[in-house]
């Protein structure tokens, strides 16, 4: 079989990805007198940046030299990789959805920003981090649409590290901010998925 439409895939993917950060980078900008808290990134973060650079060399080798990393192929069914195609553009839709919600609150860094709101509407009714749901859907996707255990590994080993980096300096940074309110909407909704059974309040 020609995977050439598969490793094309995975390039777009990965530029598409790349793209959509770039501009709402770009897009939201923020004054440092604007910024209140910004939280550093723990050991995790560090070593997924490491990930990262070794995601992206084995995603080119992928995409350019295939023979060369074909040492970790997986030989899955044809369904499964474009399923893996369905799982990223549902990321997408997701990312975008809540970029919008989120808006001039997003930073591209835990950050507590002058005049700070906290979102819950949209995909942030549901789940607390919708972006980083999005991030680990794309990604992860790459498992399934490049057939490569390696290069899949690499993404979503990289993602996740990161993702619980971020998403555990933000929670504490809308905690000190929002205090009970955001107590509350923890107890109802998931970091990433919905929850299904709600937290029953303990009455203490």
């Amino acid at each position: 079989m020609d995977h050439t439409l598969f490793r094309v895939m995975v390039a777009a993917l990965l530029i598409g990805f790349v793209a959509h950060r770039g501009f709402y980078t770009r897009k939201v900008k923020h004054s440092t007198e604007a910024v209140r808290e910004q939280l550093e990134l723990g050991r995790a973060s560090q070593i997924a940046g490491l990930l990262a650079i070794l995601a992206l060399l084995a995603t080119i080798i992928y995409v350019f030299i295939p023979a060369w990393i074909s040492w970790s192929s997986l030989l899955l069914p044809i369904w499964s990789r474009w399923l893996g195609v369905g799982v990223a553009l549902g990321g997408f839709v997701l990312l975008q959805w809540s970029q919008q919600w989120l808006g001039k609150n997003w930073s591209d860094a835990p950050k507590l920003l002058e005049g700070q709101e906290m979102v819950a509407n949209g995909p942030y009714h549901w789940i607390r981090h919708p972006i980083y749901a999005a991030f680990l859907l794309i990604l992860g996707s790459l498992l399934l649409i490049s057939a490569n255990w390696f290069v899949g590994a690499m993404w979503i080993g990289m993602t996740s590290l990161d993702v619980a980096s971020r998403m555990n300096a933000e929670e504490a940074m809308m905690l000190g901010q929002f205090g009970e309110r955001y107590q509350a909407y923890m107890r109802r909704t998931g970091r990433l998925f919905p929850r299904i059974l709600k937290r029953r309040d303990s009455g203490k």
